[in-house]
């Protein structure tokens, strides 16, 4: 009798478990519950310091960086006698031979003037002569750091060579700086 009620247990675990497989077929599907939303924390702007010091409503534009030159224009007598004085004897010399030159030819630019240039292409006139005198006074004169007497600058004049290059008047101006 035991095996019998274990055996009717058994069949109706299995009758159990088929209709519940069949009834599930059947059955309408579950329905998920959406879940309500949750509101966002709200975020308060700082509130103002009672104590902070207020501003003026206008507000100065923060300086903008230029990159322009603004020293003395180039071929000027200020920008050659600037340049004898920190020893820049090369610019200096073209410089001054573009400022000699440009009372010829104005149009020519410091590309124009090198120092394997013959010093007859810069000294065409008598202006451009006077101009390169002038200008090699002044910065020689600033390079020593006094004024030269007019026969020692005489005698200096003499000596740059009138039919040599732009490069043999820089190593005789060199020659003069370095004797002082």
């Amino acid at each position: 009798m035991r095996i019998q009620s274990h055996s009717r247990r058994c069949a109706g675990v299995v009758l159990a478990v088929a209709l519940g497989a069949c009834s599930q077929s059947n059955s309408p599907k579950a329905v998920v519950a959406v879940k309500p939303a949750v509101p966002k924390a709200i975020v308060l702007a700082p509130q103002p310091d009672p104590d902070a010091v207020v501003q003026s409503a206008t507000v100065e534009p923060s300086p903008i960086f230029d990159e322009q030159y603004h020293g003395p224009d180039q071929g000027s007598l200020e920008s050659v006698t600037a340049l004898f004085a920190r020893g820049y004897i090369e610019s200096a010399m073209r410089e001054t031979m573009l400022a000699a030159v440009h009372i010829d030819y104005p149009l020519l630019g410091m590309r124009d003037v090198r120092l394997t240039d013959p010093v007859s292409k810069f000294l065409t006139s008598p202006q451009a002569r006077k101009t390169a005198h002038d200008y090699l006074y002044a910065g020689l004169a600033r390079r020593l750091d006094r004024p030269l007497s007019p026969t020692q600058w005489a005698q200096i004049w003499q000596q740059l060579p009138q039919q040599g290059r732009l490069s043999d008047w820089v190593k005789q101006i060199k020659r003069v700086v370095a004797a002082r």
